[in-house]
């Protein structure tokens, strides 16, 4: 599967509209394999309840994917970058961190 950016936009806008939806189930498995629970480690994620969600940014860099969304709560905005691999030709997350979503790249 070549690693584009379409396929990719695509995987992760499903993958933030599961997070919105409160999907755990599908949004744990978009998560690559061994990753969980090592990837949530020290990371600020939502939580049951997320009010919205407004995707920043989606590309693929060097054959990895970044995603990039703010996610409103009932605690507050919660930035958060997502990377991405192929594994078995599916799009499949394996890094998070949050940034400041007063920030504007």
């Amino acid at each position: 599967m070549n690693a584009s950016t379409s396929d990719f936009e695509a995987t992760y806008r499903r993958h933030v509209d599961g997070v919105v939806a409160g999907d755990m189930r599908s949004v744990l498995a978009d998560m690559a394999p061994g990753s969980v629970p090592s990837v949530f480690e020290g990371v600020r994620v939502p939580g049951a309840q997320v009010d919205a969600a407004e995707i920043r940014s989606a590309r693929v860099d060097g054959g990895r994917g970044i995603g990039e969304a703010v996610y409103a709560t009932p605690e507050g905005t919660i930035g958060l970058r997502s990377g991405w691999g192929l594994v078995d030709g599916a799009w499949k997350a394996d890094s998070l961190e949050n940034f400041d979503p007063a920030s504007r790249a």
